[in-house]
């Protein structure tokens, strides 16, 4: 395939796909506060928001799922490092769950943002999850039961745990 080929194929798409990214981007604008004053815990965090709101604005759901779940692991583990020391909070987590349970426990997030976090753990899984003897079909019927085919909740996710102590 030649440049003006690629070219023409990839102007296509954008006229295709411009209406759903127009409203992609309209939603996200909501979702984000009006003010500058973002925290992040660390560049990359910052890094991984930045490719959550792309990957979900280009409609690129699995990786909007898991870049948002990098993202929350990364954001709930900065804000565990500037709690006093505590022997009784383990030095590892061993999945975001676990960390949003400590997380809640510790006070830095309520139930409501803990149960976000633990749905977007049930995606990350269903992407990652391999198992070598059989197939896990948990993405298919996740699929199936869901009322639409974006994880517009895992950007709404990453969004509420970025501007919870910020």
């Amino acid at each position: 395939m030649d440049h003006d080929e690629a070219s023409r194929l990839i102007s296509e798409v954008d006229v295709r796909d411009h209406n759903d990214r127009a409203e992609r981007l309209s939603e996200l604008v909501r979702l984000l506060p009006d003010d500058d004053m973002i925290g992040f815990s660390g560049q990359p965090a910052q890094c991984l928001f930045e490719d959550v709101k792309a990957t979900w604005l280009y409609g690129c759901f699995t990786s909007t799922v898991l870049t948002a779940y990098a993202f929350c692991f990364l954001q709930l583990a900065g804000w565990m490092r500037w709690l006093p020391d505590n022997p009784d909070i383990p030095d590892e987590a061993d999945n975001l769950e676990h960390l949003a349970s400590l997380a809640a426990e510790q006070g830095l997030i309520d139930v409501d943002i803990q149960a976000h976090v633990v749905q977007l753990q049930d995606r990350y899984c269903s992407y990652t999850d391999v198992r070598l003897h059989q197939y896990d079909a948990r993405l298919e019927r996740h699929l199936i039961e869901a009322d639409s085919l974006t994880d517009e909740d895992a950007v709404r996710t990453a969004t509420k745990l970025l501007y919870t102590r910020s």
